[in-house]
Parts: structure tokens; C-alpha cells; sequence
């Protein structure tokens, strides 16, 4: 065992025994530095940065103990060690540094502690990205630091310093994701990525400190924050998987299923804001996408959800969710429907404000699903009062997916509100059995998503998908974010309309033209070689597109192997129409 950690040991020894009261904490303390001051330092041989560390737990040690003077002049010597160093500072004695400022806020030294603070941020900065928790370490610091300010009376407002914490968090996060991201040997070990997404709820919290129970299914005041949730990245596209339970080492599971870490609310409207425009200004794009659950949807799963769309879309920004406080239940369709309420949609409305406003995004594209729809109709015919005529579009595309809405209501409407969008998408299919139970349990009526003859609905300004034949053998109901993923993604990365993207075949109704997608057999073009198109677009731009396409043909096991002239050729097409 290294000297250090011998030592460490006893320290960490003498430092439980002040928890005892009395005498047996006198007691504790005085054997602790006895036995501290009996060591010879020198004859140790402690190397620079063990003595640098030694210091900081002796004096952790002396504070506990109340012996402030000697705690001081102990955490004096191990900053001067610091400024010392022949090799610079080092990411691990930002802990130390953190331990004064408690040390310090402790004494009532507030200035002092933020100081010390300030110290351990560089600390961390000129070290370079460490792992997210070496900036928690700081922010938990923080928040302790200023908790005690406020019990002594001091002017700190505790919630603001919750609001930055939540922000140094998702800075952390967004930072050690950068890392990976920038380092390709990294990258390519990498078997999940961590998704913050931006939310806003009208569910009521729980009380729970389980990330999975944090919002229930009773309706609260709009709530905002970020959910982080770590997502696989081998598994089938459009996919979700989970478990109930993570027994043992919780990191063991993300290579495998999604995982809700961490729920960490603002306090207010201004705090969310502005760690929505931090996190946005870390984009290229600059791209945000807002999500609609619908029913038979917790939190865990809306958020699931959204971050399963923000890796497979590869949003280049950040990702949001709206969750209304539908009951998680197939037994709570009536009650589900019953939230549609005007409270909530103002608390919909208010949120497409915030994040507007907060994310300065160059383009915004919506996309509600199921019961969702209702929420996402209200709201764009109240932001349609508000702007009836736009010189530019508020968003850029907004997805109708699989709306469980009465069809003549929904065909009516969308005109009212077909000017704020660049452009608007219908998916629906006629094997989606949750619409067909959602027909017969609302008197017979179709439903928007439902593509069963006459239907589906077409509305002038509307491209209506239809993808019955990527049902697969699931409910049918979440099409566009698996079988009909790569439609989904022209639509959204290169904003491509439906005449464009040669995989979907025109079809006929007596309402007039639609499309249908089939992800086996295309249409002008395959599948696949559309699939590599859209992508090499996407990643490379029309600039890079055909070197990235030559790199990716020297793989080994290039899918691209006999396709790569077909894949030129659409890619040209289709930068020729833009």
C-alpha cells in the first residue's frame, strides 16, 4: 500500500471520532494529532503531490476537530505547496481547495469560501475536461457553501445557487460528451451517450429523489429543468430498451438499456433560459427539437423517448419535452384525454415561449405523438391568435405523429394554423392498433392517424405519410421513430419534401395525393441507398458529402460496397434541388 493511503487512512480514522460527543470526541481528536504530529514527513518520502494531498486531509481533519487556527495554517501550507508545483496544478486538489471553502464558510467567511471556489474552478479548467463529477464535486461544494450563507442570514439566494448548480451540471455533461466526441479512439469505444434534455411539465413532483418517481401523474405548475438520461448506442434504431431494476454497478447497464440519471429542476424562468442558451451556443447548428408524449406515457418514458429521437435524429443542439400528466396507464385513456385543459396548454404555450426565446435556435421542429397532438393542436391555434400573419414561420417543421384526433377536426384546423411552419407532416397508418382502439372507445369517429380507407387525411399544405408497411409487429403506433426513421430523418436534417424523398411511393385517396413509405422496397430510389445519401448530406454537407462516402467505402465491411455510384448520383440529384 502507498505511504499516502496509509496515512489517508489514519486520518480518515481521526476524522470520524469528532462525531462522538463529549469527552470521546475531546478524546478522539487529541489521540488523531498525536499521532499526526508524531510522523516524520521527510522520512515518508512523500512525492510532491501526496504532500500537497496529506495537508489538505490534515487540515480537513483539524477543522473537524475545532481547532480552527491550526485547520488555517494548515490549508495555507497545502496552497503553498500548490503554488509550488514544478509541474502545475493538478484536477485532483480541486477537492482540497473545495474542502477550504467549506472550511472557511463554516468560520462565516463567505468571500473567502467563493474565493476558494474560484480557485478550484481554474483548477479544474487549466487541468483540462475531467470527468463530470470533478464539476460536481465543486457545484455540491457550492450549494453547501451558500445553504450555510443563508442559515447565517446572508444575502445568497439558495434557489439561484440550486439554478447554477443545475447549470454547472449540464455544463459537465455537455463537456465530458464533447470529449468523447472529439477523441475518435474514445468515440468509437463508447457505448452510450448522455443526453440532457430540456423540460418542461405540468406534473406535480412526487417527493421522490428517484430520478425514475420524480414527477407523478397528478398536475402541478409548469416545472422546468433537465432530465439526463444515458442512451445505448448498439441497439436497433427507434428502439427503447429498459428494466425495472439496475441491481449492482448502475454503469455495467448502459451499454445495454436506457437509464434515467439524473432530474434537476431551475428555479425559475430566467435560470432555465439561460443554461437553455449555454447549451445551445455549444451547437453548430443550432437545432432545437421539441417533443410531445402522448398517452400511457410517464415522465421516464417521455424522457426516454425524446433522447431516443435526439440520438437517432443526431440533433446538433438541444432536445426538449413537454410531458402533460397523463396517468402511465392503459386503464387512464379518459383520464389522459381529460387533461387537455386550458391550464395546460397555456403551460404548453408559455414553455414554446421560453424555449424560443432561451435558445435563439436557427431552427425549431416539433413533433407530437398520439395524445399529444391535442396539447400541440390547442397550442399552435392559440400561438395562430397571437400571430396571425408571420413574415417568417415560427418553426420549422412540425410532425403530426400518429394523432389520436378526431380526423374532420383535425382537417379543419390545419389550416388555421398551416402558416407557422415551414412545413407539416402527417404519419399515420392503418395497422396502428392503439388508434383503432381509440375509435371504437370515441363512438366510431376516425382519428387523424388512423390510414384506414377513405382515409388518411390529406389537407392542402399537409404531406401525409402513410406507413402501414412499416408496421412491423408492434402496436404500429411510433412508426416514424423506427421502421419510417430515415423519411423522418430527410425531413428533419435536410428538410426535404415528399416529391424529394424518392423512397416514398404516391398514392390516391379521395381526399387527393398522399405517399407511403415501405422501408424494404423504396420507391424511385432503395432504401439504403437513400439512407446513405440523406446521411453523407447530413454529416458532410454538399461540401464533404462524397469524401466522407470515400472513407466510409474502405471500411471492410463497407455496406457501400456496389452502391456507391447510385448513392453519387442521388446525392448530386438532390443537392441540385436545393
Amino acid at each position: 500500500m502507498r505511504l499516502h493511503a496509509v496515512i489517508t487512512l489514519m486520518l480518515t480514522a481521526a476524522m470520524l471520532w469528532p462525531a462522538a460527543a463529549g469527552p470521546a470526541r475531546a478524546q478522539g481528536c487529541d489521540l488523531g494529532a498525536a499521532r499526526v504530529n508524531a510522523l516524520d514527513l521527510e522520512a515518508l518520502g512523500l512525492d510532491h503531490a501526496e504532500r500537497i494531498a496529506f495537508h489538505f486531509d490534515l487540515a480537513d481533519l483539524r477543522a473537524g476537530c475545532g481547532d480552527a487556527a491550526a485547520a488555517r495554517a494548515t490549508f495555507l501550507t497545502a496552497r503553498g505547496l500548490i503554488a509550488q508545483s514544478p509541474d502545475g496544478v493538478r484536477a485532483e486538489w480541486a477537492a482540497g481547495l473545495t474542502a477550504e471553502a467549506l472550511f472557511e464558510a463554516a468560520q462565516g467567511r463567505f468571500d473567502a469560501a467563493r474565493d476558494r471556489l474560484n480557485d478550484a474552478e481554474t483548477v479544474l479548467t487549466s487541468a483540462g475536461v475531467q470527468r463530470a463529477r470533478d464539476r460536481l464535486v465543486l457545484a455540491e461544494a457550492w450549494v453547501a457553501v451558500e445553504r450555510a450563507a443563508a442559515a447565517a442570514g446572508a444575502a445568497h439566494a439558495l434557489a439561484e445557487v440550486e439554478s447554477e448548480l443545475a447549470m454547472l451540471r449540464l455544463r459537465a455533461e455537455r463537456e465530458a460528451e464533447e470529449v468523447a466526441t472529439r477523441d475518435p479512439e474514445a468515440a468509437a469505444h463508447a457505448d452510450h451517450v448522455v443526453v440532457p434534455v430540456f423540460y418542461g411539465t405540468n406534473r406535480a413532483r412526487t417527493g421522490s429523489e428517484d430520478p425514475n418517481q420524480f414527477y407523478g401523474p397528478e398536475r402541478g405548475w409548469l416545472d422546468l429543468g433537465v432530465v439526463t438520461v444515458s442512451v445505448p448506442r448498439n441497439r436497433e434504431v427507434g428502439s427503447i430498451p429498459r428494466r425495472e431494476r439496475y441491481p449492482g454497478d448502475l454503469d455495467s447497464y448502459r451499454a445495454d438499456y436506457f437509464i434515467i440519471d439524473r432530474v434537476a429542476p431551475f428555479a425559475d424562468d430566467y435560470a432555465f433560459t439561460s443554461a437553455l442558451g449555454e447549451a445551445m451556443d455549444g451547437s453548430t447548428r443550432r437545432e432545437l427539437l421539441l417533443f410531445i408524449h402522448g398517452y400511457n406515457s410517464d415522465f421516464r418514458g417521455a424522457a426516454e423517448r425524446a433522447a431516443q429521437l435526439a440520438v437517432d435524429l443526431e440533433i446538433d443542439g438541444v432536445p426538449a419535452l413537454y410531458s402533460w400528466p397523463s396517468r402511465g396507464s392503459l386503464l387512464g385513456y379518459f383520464a389522459d384525454g381529460r387533461e387537455v385543459t386550458d391550464f395546460n396548454v397555456r403551460s404548453l404555450v408559455n414553455y414554446i415561449f421560453l424555449l424560443m426565446n432561451g435558445a435563439q435556435a436557427d431552427r425549431i421542429h416539433v413533433v407530437a405523438h398520439s395524445m399529444g397532438n391535442r396539447f400541440l393542436m390547442e397550442a399552435m391555434q392559440e400561438l395562430a391568435r397571437i400571430y396571425p400573419d408571420t413574415p417568417e414561420p415560427l418553426f420549422d417543421q412540425v410532425v403530426w405523429a400518429s394523432p389520436d384526433i378526431d380526423a374532420t377536426a383535425f382537417m379543419q384546423t390545419v389550416p388555421e394554423v398551416r402558416h407557422l411552419a415551414a412545413g407539416m407532416t402527417l404519419y399515420a397508418s392503418s395497422r396502428d392498433r392503439a388508434l383503432l382502439l381509440s375509435r371504437r372507445i370515441n363512438g366510431g369517429g376516425p382519428r387523424a392517424g388512423d390510414a384506414s380507407p377513405p382515409y388518411p387525411v390529406v389537407v392542402a399544405g399537409l404531406s401525409t405519410v402513410d406507413t402501414t408497411a412499416a408496421g412491423g409487429q408492434g402496436l404500429g403506433h411510433s412508426d416514424y421513430a423506427g421502421p419510417a426513421l430515415d423519411d423522418f430523418r430527410a425531413l428533419i436534417w435536410l428538410s426535404l419534401g415528399p416529391e424529394e424523398r424518392c423512397i416514398l411511393q404516391d398514392r390516391d385517396s379521395q381526399f387527393g395525393r398522399f405517399y407511403a413509405v415501405d422501408p424494404v422496397t423504396g420507391a424511385e430510389c432503395e432504401p439504403d441507398v437513400f439512407k446513405y445519401s440523406i446521411t453523407a448530406l447530413r454529416r458532410g454537407g454538399e461540401e464533404n458529402a462524397f469524401e466522407l462516402l470515400d472513407i466510409a467505402q474502405q471500411a471492410a465491411d463497407s455496406p457501400l460496397a456496389g452502391r456507391l455510384d447510385e448513392v453519387r448520383s442521388l446525392i448530386t440529384l438532390l443537392t441540385r434541388r436545393r
